[in-house]
């Protein structure tokens, strides 16, 4: 049997959802075929087509069949080339446009691949909100733009905030270039209305950040067990201006750096640069690992050091003003935290450098700014005590 000998359509019915008779056996013939085929079937699962998980992960079969039921197959799914089903169409005289790096504008698709791993959503609850953030992005990055782009909607949508950081575009201006695209574009195209649309689109990254409201002389953070006090504990300054509307005079920007960490692990190429760092014994300081503190922290802690994945990293900041020279005074602090396990040649790249705190002026904050770093500290606290982490190179998970 070859799958183009039925039709692939969702035959269930559409005012309940009930699977009909004709999709129940179509469906039964296709996972029959499907597991019967060594190249497709590993250790008795295959990639599952439903709807939520588009072919990520790997179930069991009768998993396979509830999310079938449930979701439908994803859509566009017409040759199951995942399946066994061949790339060539039926009569095998022309191939279907789909080889492999033909029109392929960027590995995107690859990169989430790697990152959801190999483990299938839980059947007996629904996925959080970050998890169908998530599969709503994995969903944009195989939908393309239009039937003739090569631009699917998630490159789409990253490039274009690119341009909007890289240039400073307002929200408004960046809404009004896409108006213009999308009088370029045919009516039906997939590419978001606005700058709204566009940020739920990225919402899968998860990469939130917290604002923390800052006593004005940086005398104390209003978080944690300060939280709901509106007076500095130390020099009794009010934490909101004056006015009806409460509005913190001064505010601490933080971004959680765990996410981004674990995220080196979740593609299998930087799992592998983040595991590469090895001590030379040539005595010349040609990466961290060469020097007296790192060889000093692996004697002091052997269990951290035992493993190249356990993450050492660097802390650093720098005022500067955002404005013109000419504007009103007024400076911030930004404080990045890059990791050192990656090679020479890759360490210190800009796009493995994080950002994790802004502190705000427009006075400098001297020694306030280890009041000012608490959140960090915290993070790296927990950091410390060890997290569970998905390594896509070995394909489980490491603490």
């Amino acid at each position: 049997m070859h799958f183009s000998d039925f039709e692939h359509r969702d035959t269930r019915n559409a005012t309940n959802m009930i699977p009909s008779n004709e999709w129940i056996y179509q469906t039964t013939e296709f996972l029959n075929f499907a597991f019967s085929l060594p190249g497709v079937a590993e250790n008795d699962t295959i990639k599952c087509p439903c709807a939520l998980c588009r072919n990520y992960f790997r179930p069991k079969r009768q998993t396979i069949e509830i999310h079938l039921c449930k979701y439908g197959f994803r859509e566009g799914y017409e040759i199951w080339t995942e399946h066994g089903e061949n790339v060539f169409s039926h009569d095998e005289c022309s191939p279907v446009a789909n080889d492999e790096g033909l029109n392929e504008v960027d590995h995107m698709d690859h990169m989430l691949s790697d990152l959801v791993g190999e483990c299938p959503p839980a059947l007996d609850e629904e996925p959080s909100s970050s998890t169908q953030a998530f599969y709503r992005m994995v969903a944009s990055a195989d939908e393309k733009v239009h039937e003739k782009a090569d631009h699917s909607s998630l490159s789409a949508v990253a490039r274009l905030l690119a341009v909007k950081s890289m240039y400073n575009m307002s929200i408004a201006h960046y809404d009004d270039v896409l108006d213009i695209i999308h009088e370029l574009l045919p009516s039906d195209s997939k590419l978001p209305r606005n700058f709204y649309r566009s940020k739920k689109m990225l919402d899968g990254l998860h990469m939130p950040y917290v604002k923390i409201d800052v006593c004005y002389n940086n005398r104390m953070l209003f978080y944690k067990d300060n939280e709901n006090k509106e007076i500095c504990d130390f020099c009794h300054a009010n934490r909101y201006k004056e006015g009806q509307k409460k509005v913190a005079r001064k505010i601490l920007r933080y971004l959680p750096i765990t996410d981004r960490l674990q995220r080196l692990y979740g593609h299998v190429e930087t799992s592998k640069l983040m595991q590469s760092h090895n001590r030379f014994t040539s005595g010349i300081m040609k990466h961290p690992c060469d020097g007296e503190a790192w060889q000093q922290f692996d004697i002091d802690f052997p269990d951290f050091g035992n493993d190249l994945r356990n993450v050492r990293l660097a802390v650093a900041t720098d005022g500067f003003t955002p404005f013109s020279l000419t504007a009103a005074t007024y400076s911030c602090w930004p404080v990045f935290v890059t990791p050192l396990n990656l090679p020479p040649g890759v360490l210190l790249r800009p796009e493995y450098i994080f950002l994790a705190l802004v502190v705000p002026g427009p006075k400098h904050p001297g020694t306030k700014l280890n009041i000012l770093m608490q959140p960090l500290v915290d993070e790296l606290h927990q950091l410390w005590r060890g997290l569970n982490t998905w390594d896509a190179l070995v394909k489980h998970t490491f603490q």
